[in-house]
């Protein structure tokens, strides 16, 4: 799925469109690795606040014919950068991590997939405007965390990175109840029989860690979804 660009400037930068050429080129023969350390050592000397759109733009345009090629690698490594320097930028942010997400969700790759909606849960997190769109992030969360902890071994095979490995297993199983106490909190009066589960759901797995303040604050969340329905009869 392609997601046409919204940067405001766009302006070749020569040294990029050498750059984008030489790698189109020549893709066959550049390891992940070269190609890693080879755009972050392009991205330091070209990206600045002044030249941000034009190297957004450069850089999405290199990651869209590299996907036309099938090289998703490549092009996941400079949605990965471009996510990492838009981070206090949300509109950008948001089309660059949408992108990663659609690209990773293409791949099967869980891992990517969750890095880019913690990208979008930033953008949207706190903005009244964007209640909607936080909350389906939430829920696509979910998905990706069950994923990872109940087909951990496989999804992680699905992680393609040049440095990092997966996190744990557990740990996403903490990360899945936190999101599940999160649509709880946050979908408790629209969806309370949903919420319920969810919030059951994650307290299970705070019990497993003996996270106590978590317990206690999904209990409160129960109560309040209980008074409710009392109050609703």
């Amino acid at each position: 799925m392609y997601i046409k660009p919204k940067f405001e400037a766009i302006t070749t930068i020569p040294m990029f469109a050498n750059f984008s050429g030489f790698v189109l080129k020549n893709q066959s023969e550049i390891s992940t690795e070269m190609f890693s350390r080879e755009f972050t050592t392009i991205q330091r000397k070209l990206f600045s606040t002044e030249t941000c759109d034009a190297f957004c733009h450069e850089a999405d345009m290199l990651a869209t014919k590299l996907i036309a090629n099938e090289n998703h690698n490549f092009a996941g490594i400079i949605y990965s950068a471009l996510c990492k320097l838009t981070e206090y930028m949300p509109d950008k942010l948001e089309i660059i991590a949408k992108k990663g997400y659609e690209l990773a969700k293409e791949k099967g790759d869980y891992v990517h997939m969750m890095a880019r909606l913690n990208n979008l849960r930033k953008v949207y997190y706190r903005r009244p405007d964007k209640v909607y769109e936080y909350v389906q992030v939430l829920y696509k969360q979910e998905k990706c965390l069950k994923e990872l902890t109940y087909n951990y071994e496989t999804a992680a095979s699905a992680y393609s990175t040049v440095i990092r490995k997966p996190a744990p297993r557990e740990d996403y199983e903490q990360m899945l109840a936190y999101v599940q106490t999160e649509i709880g909190k946050l979908t408790r009066k629209k969806h309370p029989n949903d919420a319920f589960k969810k919030l059951l759901s994650a307290r299970k797995i705070f019990e497993k860690y003996n996270n106590q303040q978590s317990i206690a604050y999904i209990d409160l969340l129960i109560g309040k979804i209980q008074k409710d329905t009392v109050v609703g009869n």
